[in-house]
Protein backbone atom coordinates (compact mmCIF):
# COMPACT_ATOMS: atom_id res chain seq x y z
CA UNK A 1 0.00 0.00 0.00
CA UNK A 2 2.79 2.37 0.91
CA UNK A 3 4.54 1.55 -2.33
CA UNK A 4 1.37 2.28 -4.32
CA UNK A 5 0.95 5.65 -2.65
CA UNK A 6 4.59 6.48 -3.25
CA UNK A 7 4.29 5.47 -6.91
CA UNK A 8 1.18 7.65 -7.27
CA UNK A 9 2.97 10.60 -5.71
CA UNK A 10 5.92 10.10 -8.03
CA UNK A 11 3.64 10.00 -11.09
CA UNK A 12 1.83 13.14 -9.93
CA UNK A 13 5.15 14.89 -9.32
CA UNK A 14 6.33 13.82 -12.78
CA UNK A 15 3.13 15.12 -14.41
CA UNK A 16 3.46 18.41 -12.50
CA UNK A 17 7.08 18.66 -13.60
CA UNK A 18 6.03 18.09 -17.22
CA UNK A 19 3.31 20.72 -16.85
CA UNK A 20 5.77 23.21 -15.39
CA UNK A 21 8.26 22.49 -18.17
CA UNK A 22 5.54 22.88 -20.81
CA UNK A 23 4.31 26.17 -19.37
CA UNK A 24 7.86 27.41 -19.01
CA UNK A 25 8.66 26.54 -22.63
CA UNK A 26 5.45 28.22 -23.81
CA UNK A 27 6.21 31.38 -21.87
CA UNK A 28 9.75 31.47 -23.22
CA UNK A 29 8.57 30.96 -26.81
CA UNK A 30 5.92 33.69 -26.65
CA UNK A 31 8.23 36.09 -24.79
CA UNK A 32 11.02 35.49 -27.32
CA UNK A 33 8.73 36.21 -30.26
CA UNK A 34 7.31 39.28 -28.51
CA UNK A 35 10.81 40.55 -27.71
CA UNK A 36 11.88 40.18 -31.34
CA UNK A 37 8.71 41.96 -32.52
CA UNK A 38 9.23 44.82 -30.07
CA UNK A 39 12.85 45.19 -31.16
CA UNK A 40 11.71 45.39 -34.78
CA UNK A 41 9.00 47.94 -33.96
CA UNK A 42 11.40 50.04 -31.87
CA UNK A 43 13.87 50.15 -34.75
CA UNK A 44 11.11 50.90 -37.27
CA UNK A 45 9.72 53.76 -35.19
CA UNK A 46 13.27 55.04 -34.81
CA UNK A 47 13.47 55.11 -38.60
CA UNK A 48 10.16 56.97 -38.73
CA UNK A 49 11.51 59.51 -36.26
CA UNK A 50 14.59 60.06 -38.42
CA UNK A 51 12.43 60.50 -41.52
CA UNK A 52 10.15 63.02 -39.82
CA UNK A 53 13.15 64.91 -38.42
CA UNK A 54 14.60 65.10 -41.92
CA UNK A 55 11.36 66.45 -43.37
CA UNK A 56 11.10 68.96 -40.51
CA UNK A 57 14.63 70.19 -41.24
CA UNK A 58 13.80 70.55 -44.93
CA UNK A 59 10.63 72.45 -44.07
CA UNK A 60 12.60 74.84 -41.84
CA UNK A 61 14.93 75.64 -44.73
CA UNK A 62 12.04 76.12 -47.15
CA UNK A 63 10.19 78.35 -44.71
CA UNK A 64 13.31 80.46 -44.30
CA UNK A 65 13.74 80.79 -48.06
CA UNK A 66 10.16 81.93 -48.61
CA UNK A 67 10.36 84.30 -45.64
CA UNK A 68 13.42 85.93 -47.21
CA UNK A 69 11.67 86.19 -50.56
CA UNK A 70 8.62 87.71 -48.89
CA UNK A 71 10.77 90.28 -47.09
CA UNK A 72 12.57 91.19 -50.30
CA UNK A 73 9.34 91.58 -52.23
CA UNK A 74 7.70 93.61 -49.48
CA UNK A 75 10.76 95.88 -49.25
CA UNK A 76 10.48 96.50 -53.00
CA UNK A 77 6.76 97.23 -52.67
CA UNK A 78 7.40 99.64 -49.79
CA UNK A 79 10.00 101.43 -51.88
CA UNK A 80 7.60 101.78 -54.83
CA UNK A 81 4.78 102.89 -52.55
CA UNK A 82 7.05 105.51 -50.95
CA UNK A 83 7.84 106.93 -54.39
CA UNK A 84 4.12 107.15 -55.13
CA UNK A 85 3.50 108.92 -51.80
CA UNK A 86 6.24 111.43 -52.61
CA UNK A 87 4.72 112.10 -56.03
CA UNK A 88 1.28 112.60 -54.48
CA UNK A 89 2.72 114.88 -51.77
CA UNK A 90 4.40 117.00 -54.45
CA UNK A 91 1.17 117.16 -56.45
CA UNK A 92 2.94 115.41 -59.32
CA UNK A 93 -0.22 113.71 -60.57
CA UNK A 94 1.33 112.48 -63.80
CA UNK A 95 4.19 110.71 -61.98
CA UNK A 96 1.84 109.43 -59.28
CA UNK A 97 -0.51 107.92 -61.87
CA UNK A 98 2.44 106.46 -63.74
CA UNK A 99 3.79 104.77 -60.62
CA UNK A 100 0.37 103.61 -59.43
CA UNK A 101 -0.44 102.04 -62.80
CA UNK A 102 2.71 99.97 -62.47
CA UNK A 103 2.17 98.78 -58.91
CA UNK A 104 2.89 95.05 -58.80
CA UNK A 105 0.39 92.66 -57.31
CA UNK A 106 -0.78 92.34 -54.61
CA UNK A 107 0.21 95.93 -53.86
CA UNK A 108 -1.99 97.31 -56.63
CA UNK A 109 -5.15 95.51 -55.48
CA UNK A 110 -4.53 96.45 -51.86
CA UNK A 111 -3.74 100.08 -52.74
CA UNK A 112 -6.88 100.38 -54.86
CA UNK A 113 -9.07 99.22 -51.97
CA UNK A 114 -7.05 101.33 -49.54
CA UNK A 115 -7.60 104.49 -51.57
CA UNK A 116 -11.33 103.78 -51.55
CA UNK A 117 -11.26 104.07 -47.74
CA UNK A 118 -10.25 107.75 -48.10
CA UNK A 119 -7.22 107.40 -45.78
CA UNK A 120 -6.44 111.15 -45.86
CA UNK A 121 -9.79 112.03 -44.31
CA UNK A 122 -10.88 108.81 -42.62
CA UNK A 123 -9.07 108.23 -39.30
CA UNK A 124 -10.43 104.69 -39.15
CA UNK A 125 -8.77 103.76 -42.44
CA UNK A 126 -5.66 101.53 -42.33
CA UNK A 127 -2.39 103.45 -42.30
CA UNK A 128 -1.03 101.84 -45.47
CA UNK A 129 -2.20 99.34 -48.08
CA UNK A 130 0.16 96.85 -46.44
CA UNK A 131 -2.34 96.64 -43.58
CA UNK A 132 -5.15 95.66 -45.93
CA UNK A 133 -6.36 92.05 -46.05
CA UNK A 134 -5.95 92.23 -49.83
CA UNK A 135 -2.19 92.49 -49.41
CA UNK A 136 -1.25 88.83 -49.34
CA UNK A 137 2.15 87.76 -50.58
CA UNK A 138 2.30 84.29 -52.08
CA UNK A 139 5.77 83.87 -50.61
CA UNK A 140 4.48 84.71 -47.14
CA UNK A 141 1.69 82.16 -47.52
CA UNK A 142 4.22 79.56 -48.65
CA UNK A 143 6.44 80.38 -45.66
CA UNK A 144 3.46 79.92 -43.34
CA UNK A 145 2.64 76.60 -45.01
CA UNK A 146 6.18 75.31 -44.59
CA UNK A 147 6.24 76.49 -40.98
CA UNK A 148 3.10 74.43 -40.37
CA UNK A 149 4.79 71.47 -42.05
CA UNK A 150 7.70 71.94 -39.66
CA UNK A 151 5.36 71.88 -36.67
CA UNK A 152 3.51 68.81 -37.96
CA UNK A 153 6.68 66.87 -38.78
CA UNK A 154 8.28 67.76 -35.44
CA UNK A 155 5.17 66.50 -33.64
CA UNK A 156 5.21 63.30 -35.71
CA UNK A 157 8.91 62.80 -34.91
CA UNK A 158 8.15 63.21 -31.21
CA UNK A 159 5.36 60.64 -31.39
CA UNK A 160 7.61 58.22 -33.27
CA UNK A 161 10.29 58.65 -30.62
CA UNK A 162 7.74 57.96 -27.89
CA UNK A 163 6.56 54.75 -29.59
CA UNK A 164 10.15 53.64 -30.19
CA UNK A 165 10.97 54.11 -26.51
CA UNK A 166 7.76 52.33 -25.51
CA UNK A 167 8.62 49.26 -27.58
CA UNK A 168 12.09 49.32 -26.07
CA UNK A 169 10.51 49.15 -22.62
CA UNK A 170 8.43 46.19 -23.80
CA UNK A 171 11.62 44.29 -24.62
CA UNK A 172 12.68 44.73 -20.99
CA UNK A 173 9.27 43.52 -19.79
CA UNK A 174 9.45 40.41 -21.96
CA UNK A 175 13.05 39.83 -20.88
CA UNK A 176 11.73 39.60 -17.33
CA UNK A 177 9.24 36.98 -18.55
CA UNK A 178 12.15 35.00 -19.98
CA UNK A 179 13.83 35.29 -16.60
CA UNK A 180 10.79 33.98 -14.73
CA UNK A 181 10.34 31.14 -17.21
CA UNK A 182 14.01 30.30 -17.04
CA UNK A 183 14.22 29.98 -13.26
CA UNK A 184 10.98 28.04 -12.92
CA UNK A 185 11.68 24.40 -12.20
CA UNK A 186 14.94 25.28 -10.50
CA UNK A 187 13.44 25.30 -7.03
CA UNK A 188 12.91 22.31 -4.77
CA UNK A 189 9.36 23.49 -4.08
CA UNK A 190 6.80 22.95 -6.81
CA UNK A 191 4.69 25.67 -5.24
CA UNK A 192 7.49 28.20 -5.71
CA UNK A 193 7.92 27.01 -9.30
CA UNK A 194 4.22 27.58 -9.98
CA UNK A 195 4.29 31.00 -8.33
CA UNK A 196 7.23 32.03 -10.51
CA UNK A 197 5.40 30.79 -13.61
CA UNK A 198 2.25 32.67 -12.64
CA UNK A 199 4.28 35.86 -12.17
CA UNK A 200 5.83 35.34 -15.58
CA UNK A 201 2.45 34.67 -17.19
CA UNK A 202 0.88 37.75 -15.62
CA UNK A 203 3.81 39.90 -16.73
CA UNK A 204 3.52 38.48 -20.24
CA UNK A 205 -0.24 39.09 -20.45
CA UNK A 206 0.05 42.66 -19.18
CA UNK A 207 2.92 43.38 -21.56
CA UNK A 208 1.06 41.89 -24.52
CA UNK A 209 -2.09 43.83 -23.65
CA UNK A 210 -0.28 47.16 -23.61
CA UNK A 211 1.81 46.26 -26.66
CA UNK A 212 -1.24 45.39 -28.76
CA UNK A 213 -2.71 48.82 -27.95
CA UNK A 214 0.44 50.55 -29.22
CA UNK A 215 0.52 51.64 -32.91
CA UNK A 216 2.74 49.72 -35.29
CA UNK A 217 4.68 50.90 -38.32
Amino acid sequence: MQEAIQEFEERRAARLRQLIDLLSATLMAVATIATAWCGYQSASWGGEQTAHDGRASTAIVRAGEFNNLALQKQSLHISIFSQWINAVSNDNTRLADFIFARFPEPLKSAATVWRATDPLNNPAAPATPFDMPEYVLRERAEADRWEQVTIDEAAAAERASEYSDRYLVFTIIFASVLFFAGISGKFNSKLVDLIVLVLGALTLLIGLGIMLATPVV
